[in-house]
């Protein structure tokens, strides 16, 4: 007889590292830098043990930063496949930062784990609050076939593996851990009860696994592996007749897995509540850090690597400064930071690094603006459009205007003129003083820094009488002059001049020199810039916006606001849209991860007070601003269950906004929050009932139907993110940064402004049965003081693609840059010209930076049907490369042109030189 084989068990020792989270990172890292080091100490100890470091190299960087000198035995563990490191740099949360992100993400995280000795095979995912439709696209491109993940997987999926495809058709095989990434965690605890609790564990998995090896994930947040681990598994391969277990890394146990010609099938996004909580409240939590994160990511990859590889100076591509600005954006990608379901004091830190990111990527982008405006002549402006095709815009200057100039346009190389709407002109007395002569210079002495004088630049000097007064006039300016003025020779006159009268009266004037802060419209070539200067001269506006009382009009739209606030929107197509802007504030009894409503709710949505104005009235920019006043509830009654019964007032001031040539209203709420516990949202109707939703995101457009599933003791709300865009109905709300929204009674769209709450996770949250993290306070979930927030709303006819949805919220989102000429005043304006374009229907740029020689250009099909993409610039030579930089294939290039033939929702990245 042969003996039965006995149950293989795969015991995968590994730790899940949140970087920051209910403790800040570096109180974590101390408990990190410990675990590690015993980590170390069991590899050496016993050749059989073997450890997953969560897929993520932040945890050996960190770790390292603190022991150096342990770097060689790690890397030597690495080498023999015995600590699982990478293919990440860090988890991040999918939904709530940039494809980018993601992408750079991985390849920081793939470069340093192959220093080290290579990276784990694994698209590892262990606890993302959900995961998008292009994860596996982006895997295969950087020669990744497996995925492990968790959260969000549908109660479709009945076996522990299956096939998981992108919209374009890329698939991965996803391992599912259908109880999480610590489904062994406590197999351990009680040693001595090790054969029983694996019994259990078996009866528990096999489900998922039937006659399948089990795979048991010994680990759990922040935590160590038993030191006596190899002698437990030791005994019960001893002695237990039905199990065996061997230790293992996921590459081991993913690697020794044999093909299935069948499995459950996926396609697209996973958000689905099934089998764990999807914790979609994190989309709202906190919504100041997705402001701050929409503004680092347009900053960083829209203006600051696209202007400085096509216009910055050939010589000197900032690497460095590029290197930190990514480093930290990553960072802040990890879910607990992003999310903002972490303490006050880690929100602090990651607010500090995107703000990091955005002086870094500011900076480089107006000085490579600046290297432009070098061959601009003073007096004249350089105009640079981010965007990768041809458009019109709006570009607030402010310049220096002669005094007796009316009117005035803008002048272009070629002769055509650009109009401009005047916005304001400043004031030009800054400072006066009656004063002894003899005191003059002695003031000027302690004044004057240099040629600085009232934080402006000293640009000239009169001394004389007028209308019998004894006058110095010094004046300044914003900008300062060509070359230096003397100030040895001023302060010489000056002294000269008061020193023949210096008891008698004189005025000391600081004269501002005079100038107009204007918008000019102008089109632009992709990518590209021109140079224009100011004429005194009249030119009409193509496409005026024209207010009339409470109307705002254009060749595109129709804004009428109503007595109570909301307001009208009818497009010249026929799309009508009535009563758009009622606010809906309720309370919310849940935490950072969870929107809950207490069980007696109070909604406050109509105005005690509404009051309206005339703000801009064209002909480029028209605006109305209305202010509605309510009252909201400061916060929940003691017991929770209810909003308080106490209230304050909070007047809400919304703009809204018509430019010539968009098709698309601009709005923008400010208002002081001064209630904690409660959620507001901006309602839109839509002009026809809609039961889908398309939501752009991570190089994709989602469709979205219904309430995801249900299963896990969370409320499956159908509140989800979009990053650029969302439309139902023939209507569109464009965004600045991710916005959460919900489409209600397939009759309206409901955008979150502000969510606000004071504990990480509520032990009794109404809308979730257990505990997502500890419950602490944060008092700064609240988001109590000023708040702004912005969108555009576009109605169209047609469905998303046809509307060419993307490039109206590349329009809203990517403003043009403006930069003073610096050469010669005398000289020519230059033609300005193309930098890189663009073209096909729904092709999308998602980086392009310099790498040595070449240009990399990352493309993205958001489009359902296949689309030529038509790229031109200055470049002889192009090759494809996967997302890790390997070489594809050769592009043929024709007079500085490249024909790509993208498939639907395709990822696609060249090289150009």
């Amino acid at each position: 007889m042969t003996e039965p084989s006995r149950c293989l068990v795969h015991l995968v020792p590994h730790t899940h590292w949140d970087r920051e989270w209910y403790r800040p990172f570096q109180s974590f890292r101390m408990q990190l830098v410990e675990l590690v080091d015993s980590v170390l100490d069991m590899l050496a100890a016993d050749e059989r043990f073997a450890f997953t470091l969560d897929g993520q190299l932040a945890t050996v960087d960190d770790y390292l930063e603190i022991r150096p000198d342990r770097e060689a035995e790690l890397r030597r563990f690495v080498e023999s496949g015995r600590l699982a490191v990478g293919p990440w740099q860090i988890l991040m949360d999918e939904f709530l930062v940039s494809a980018e992100t993601t992408i750079r993400n991985l390849q920081i995280g793939h470069a340093r784990a192959e220093a080290l000795g290579g990276a784990m095979p694994v698209g590892y995912l262990p606890d993302m609050f959900g995961h998008v439709a292009q994860m596996p696209q982006l895997l295969r491109r950087a020669g990744i076939d497996r995925a492990m993940l968790w959260r969000g997987v549908p109660a479709a999926v009945d076996w522990h593996r299956f096939a998981w495809t992108a919209p374009d058709g890329s698939t991965v095989t996803a391992e599912y851990l259908n109880e999480g990434y610590g489904s062994a965690a406590y197999l351990l605890a009680i040693p001595e009860r090790l054969g029983q609790k694996l019994a259990v564990f078996a009866a528990h998995m096999r489900p998922f696994f039937g006659d399948d090896p089990l795979l048991a994930m010994y680990g759990a947040d922040h935590a160590a592996p038993l030191p006596e681990l190899m002698k437990l598994v030791d005994a019960v391969n001893a002695a237990d007749e039905e199990y065996a277990i061997r230790v293992d890394t996921l590459a081991e146990y993913l690697s020794g897995q044999s093909p299935e010609a069948s499995l459950p099938h996926w396609c697209g996004e996973l958000r689905s509540s099934a089998r764990a909580n999807m914790l979609m409240g994190v989309n709202s939590a906190r919504i100041d850090l997705k402001q701050a994160a929409g503004r680092a990511e347009r900053l960083l990859e829209r203006y600051a690597e696209p202007l400085q590889a096509v216009w910055g100076a050939p010589d000197a591509w900032p690497a460095a400064y590029l290197r930190l600005a990514w480093r930290r954006m990553v960072e802040n990608s990890a879910h607990d930071s992003i999310c903002g379901c972490s303490l006050d004091a880690v929100v602090s830190q990651v607010l500090v690094r995107y703000a990091e990111v955005e002086q870094i990527a500011a900076g480089l982008a107006e000085r490579a603006a600046a290297h432009v405006a070098r061959s601009v002549p003073r007096g004249a402006v350089a105009v640079l459009n981010p965007s990768f095709q041809p458009r019109d815009g709006l570009v607030e200057l402010s310049l220096p205007i002669p005094e007796g100039w009316g009117a005035i346009c803008f002048e272009t190389a070629d002769g055509k003129r650009a109009p401009t709407q005047e916005l304001e002109r400043n004031e030009q007395l800054i400072y006066t003083r009656d004063l002894p002569g003899r005191e003059i210079p002695e003031l000027l002495d302690r004044r004057l820094h240099g040629p600085e004088l009232f934080g402006r630049h000293l640009r000239g000097y009169t001394i004389g009488e007028v209308q019998g007064v004894r006058m110095v006039t010094l004046e300044v300016d914003v900008e300062p002059e060509h070359g230096w003025l003397d100030l040895d020779a001023m302060r010489h006159a000056i002294q000269t001049a008061v020193s023949g009268a210096p008891d008698a009266a004189w005025r000391l004037r600081v004269m501002a020199l005079p100038r107009r802060r204007v918008l000019m419209q102008l089109l632009l070539p992709a990518l590209g810039y021109r140079a224009v200067r100011p004429v005194n001269a009249e030119c009409a506006v193509a496409d005026p916006v024209r207010v009339e009382g409470r109307r705002l009009r254009n060749d595109h739209l129709e804004v009428r606001l109503g007595e109570d606030g909301a307001f009208d929107l009818a497009s010249v197509d026929g799309i009508s849209l009535l009563g758009i802007g009622r606010l809906v504030d309720g309370g919310d009894a849940g935490d950072s991860y969870n929107y809950g409503p207490p069980p007696t709710d109070a909604l406050v949505e109509v105005p005690s007070s509404v009051t309206s104005r005339v703000l801009l009235a064209g002909p480029l920019r028209g605006a109305l601003e209305v202010t509605r006043t309510f009252h909201w509830p400061v916060g929940l009654s003691a017991d929770g269950t209810a909003r308080s019964d106490a209230r304050v007032e909070v007047p809400v001031r919304t703009v809204l906004e018509l430019r010539s040539g968009e098709p698309f209203t601009r709005v923008q709420l400010s208002f002081e929050n001064r209630s904690d516990y409660h959620r507001l949202r901006f309602h839109i109707p839509l002009p026809v009932r809609a039961d889908t939703s398309f939501a752009e995101g991570q190089l994709a457009v989602v469709e979205r139907r219904g309430t995801p599933d249900a299963g896990h003791g969370e409320v499956p709300l159908p509140t989800y993110p979009a990053r650029t865009f969302v439309s139902a109905g023939n209507v569109a709300v464009l965004a600045e940064h991710t916005i959460e929204y919900e489409l209600l009674e397939e009759r309206e769209l409901a955008i979150t402004i502000l969510r606000a709450t004071g504990l990480i996770s509520r032990n009794a949250n109404p809308y979730r049965e257990d505990p997502a993290g500890p419950e602490i306070a944060i008092p700064g979930g609240q988001c109590r003081g000023p708040w702004t927030y912005a969108f555009g709303i576009r109605p169209h006819a047609g469905d998303w693609a046809s509307a060419e949805l993307l490039r109206d919220a590349d329009r809203y989102a990517h403003p043009f840059l403006a930069a003073p000429g610096t050469a010669d005043a005398a000289a020519a304006l230059p033609d300005g010209g193309l930098g890189l374009s663009v073209d096909g229907r729904g092709v999308t740029v998602s980086a392009l930076r310099r790498i040595e020689e070449e240009l990399e250009l990352r493309l993205a099909c958001e489009d359902p049907d296949s689309q030529m993409a038509v790229i031109r610039g200055r470049f002889s030579a192009a090759r494809e490369v996967d997302l890790l930089g390997r070489e594809v294939g050769v592009m043929p290039v024709a007079s500085g042109e490249v024909r790509l033939p993208m498939g639907a929702w395709d990822i696609r990245t060249l090289r150009l030189k």
